[in-house]
This record gives C-alpha cells, structure tokens and sequence, in this order.
C-alpha cells in the first residue's frame, strides 16, 4: 500500500525492495540534479521537488534553444522557477545559516550548461573535441560548487548524520 508523503516531508523510500523509508536529505545531491536535468527524474509527485524544479529548468533551457524567439517568456519562467527553489530552500534551511549564491541560480546555471553539453555532444564531429569536453568539464565543475553550497546551506551536521536517523518500516 502506497501513503504518499506531503512535498514537505523528510522521509522516501530507500528503494522498491527495502520496505522502509530512510530520511530524504533537504536538498537533492549533484547526480539527482543532473539525472533531472536528463529528464530520467523530476516528473513525479513523490520527487524532491528541487528536483522537479531542475528538470523544469533544464526543459526551458532546451526550449529556449529550439525557440529563440520566445526568450522574453521562457527567461520569466525561469525567474520564476529560480525565486521558487530560493524560497523553498530558504523555509527549510537551518536558521543562522549565511548564504551566497542563490541555489535556485545554481541550479538554473547547471541546467543550461547541461542542456549547452549535451547540444555539443550530439552535433560535435568528434567527440573527443576540446569544445565538448570543456563543457562537460564546467558542468563537473558546477556539480561540485553544488555540493559547496548544500553543504553551507544544511551545514555539514545534516550530511554526516543523515544515517543516525531511525529506519521506518513501510506499513504492510
């Protein structure tokens, strides 16, 4: 029997098999952004919903690729998107935490450089051009200055005791 669990809530599932839910981290690491901004997560009620957020920024991204007429709206919608993970971010973050950069610019930065990688890989002669590769390696780049900012904006306590918090079982 499924119980679906509020966007709010700390909790998932530790996957399909395991019958338990496990604490869900306040923020999505770097290999679940870059999986939503693939399209492979993000699209479910039940995801993290910065993760739904990135698949939709990296969807505006690759629409404003294919549509540069429509600029003006899709980069609204984006603003929009980005002030939506700053706020979601900001209501849940520990309180006394100084942040930088926006995460919902993060974000948004990571999704068009994905979506720029990703072009270049698909029309690039070879593809062990330089080009590609230097876009792949920003992109590794900014996957790791996300790592940088979660752990300012959860402080490393959360990170490192993520697995003190008791197993649920997940009812019959």
């Amino acid at each position: 029997m499924y119980i679906p669990q509020p966007d709010d809530s700390q909790l998932s599932w530790a996957n399909g098999r395991d019958n338990v839910f496990v604490p869900r981290p306040l923020l999505p690491d770097w290999h679940e952004l870059l999986a939503a901004f693939c399209g492979h997560i993000g699209d479910q009620p039940d995801d993290h919903q910065v993760t739904r957020w990135a698949r939709g920024l990296a969807e505006l991204h690759l629409e404003r690729r294919e549509q540069p007429r429509d600029a003006g709206g899709i980069d609204e919608l984006r603003a929009q998107t980005v002030t939506f993970i700053d706020d979601w971010v900001a209501k849940r973050a520990r309180r006394g935490v100084v942040r930088g950069e926006s995460l919902g610019a993060v974000v948004d930065v990571m999704a068009a450089a994905h979506v720029h990688a990703v072009y270049l890989l698909k029309t690039a002669e070879k593809v062990s051009d330089h080009e590609v590769h230097a876009a792949w390696y920003r992109l590794a780049k900014m996957a790791d200055g996300w790592t940088d900012q979660a752990v300012r904006v959860l402080g490393s306590q959360e990170r490192r005791n993520s697995s003190a918090y008791p197993r649920l079982q997940r009812p019959a």
